[in-house]
Formats: C-alpha cells, structure tokens, sequence
C-alpha cells in the first residue's frame, strides 16, 4: 500500500529520507504497529532482526496510544526523540500513524526535526513547537 485517505506513503518517505544522509531508516507505522510504508537507506543494515523490528513498531504504537491519555492535560505530543548508545531514534505521530526515524547516533537531530514538523504542519491537523 503507497497512500490511504489523506498521507502519501512514498512521497513521505522521499522527503524525510532526502533531508540528510544521517538518516538511517524511515517507516509509516499503522495504528496496530504495523509497518505500512519504508526502510533502512540503501547501504546501511538494520540493527535488529526483522522479527524484532516487528516488535518495535507494534511497540511504537502502543506508547503513541497510550501518550494520547495525557491530551486533555498536557496537550498532543509533536515528536518524542530516543536516544540510545548506538542510534538516535524520532517518532512524529500523525493521522493515525507514526512517522518513525532512526538516525546516525551523531545526526543533528534538531535539524532533522524542525524540517519533519515544517513539512507535516501542512498535513492539516499536527501541533507544532
């Protein structure tokens, strides 16, 4: 499936991945953590398993679910940043899905996310900060 109701899938991932070559893979995640849409850039290798990588998108969509429970209070996530000892890792959650990015451990990733928020905000219904 390339495009639902409202996002095209390839043209996000084109955009995203051509914003800078620290940008190691870029996935649409459905609201059932499924990988809709994307990958790693060509040449570079998953860190996980495919198996695991399953794993980690149903897990990205659980705690996007469960982010929402603190809407009315602290008001929608615009983007949540992982950093872990090898990766960094950006989820921008978006019409129901995920826009999920793992990056180069030494990536600007402010960079990066500055130009994801400027370019979802004309998606029509995403916060920005």
């Amino acid at each position: 499936m390339i495009k639902d109701d409202k996002l095209n899938y390839k043209a996000i991932y084109d955009y995203i991945m051509g914003l800078d070559q620290a940008i190691r893979f870029v996935g649409l995640i459905d609201d059932m953590g499924r990988l809709a849409y994307g990958g790693m850039r060509p040449g570079k290798i998953s860190l996980e398993s495919e198996t695991e990588s399953v794993k980690i998108y149903m897990e990205f969509a659980l705690i996007s679910k469960l982010h929402t429970d603190f809407d009315s209070k602290l008001g929608e996530v615009v983007y949540s940043l992982t950093v872990r000892k090898k990766i960094k890792m950006l989820s921008f959650p978006i019409d129901g899905h995920i826009i999920r990015l793992s990056l180069e451990k030494e990536a600007d990733h402010e960079k990066i996310v500055n130009a994801v928020l400027a370019y979802v905000s004309g998606f029509g219904n995403k916060p920005t900060v």
